[in-house]
């Protein structure tokens, strides 16, 4: 069983929390408008990086449709944490943005088929209950 997926999951645990953190002191002397600019100035540079290295394309397949829908599910989420976040504390924010499992849990059981296991529905229940306890918790 191949193990290569750990090592960049366990990154993007560490900068999603990382990003509550640093947007929450961004946020402390600009807008959320500002930040959307600034992290969209991160997005084009890493894009033409990929490009020019030749590591990424404009892929017209099939699935870019599928491309598009994510492009603005990340912007769009990244705009609702900065709102979040510059109206709320983030050690109670970014804890309520952790309960999304339990929607990818539901989503890829509807559209991709993937099975609802007691064990998956008992991690969803612990990952919520972890919420409440972090945000209702001083």
């Amino acid at each position: 069983m191949s193990t290569r997926w750990l090592v960049p999951t366990l990154a993007y645990v560490v900068t999603l929390g990382a990003l509550g953190v640093t947007s929450k002191l961004a946020l402390r002397t600009m807008s959320w408008q500002d930040l959307v600019v600034w992290t969209a100035s991160a997005y084009a540079v890493g894009a033409i990086v990929l490009l020019v290295l030749g590591k990424g394309s404009f892929n017209t397949g099939p699935d870019v449709g599928w491309a598009l829908v994510s492009a603005v599910i990340v912007v769009s989420s990244l705009v609702l944490l900065y709102i979040a976040l510059g109206n709320g504390e983030a050690s109670k924010v970014v804890p309520i943005t952790a309960a999304y499992p339990a929607v990818t849990l539901i989503g890829a059981a509807l559209f991709l088929s993937e099975d609802i296991t007691a064990g998956k529905v008992a991690g969803m229940l612990l990952v919520l209950a972890g919420v409440v306890v972090l945000t209702v918790a001083d």
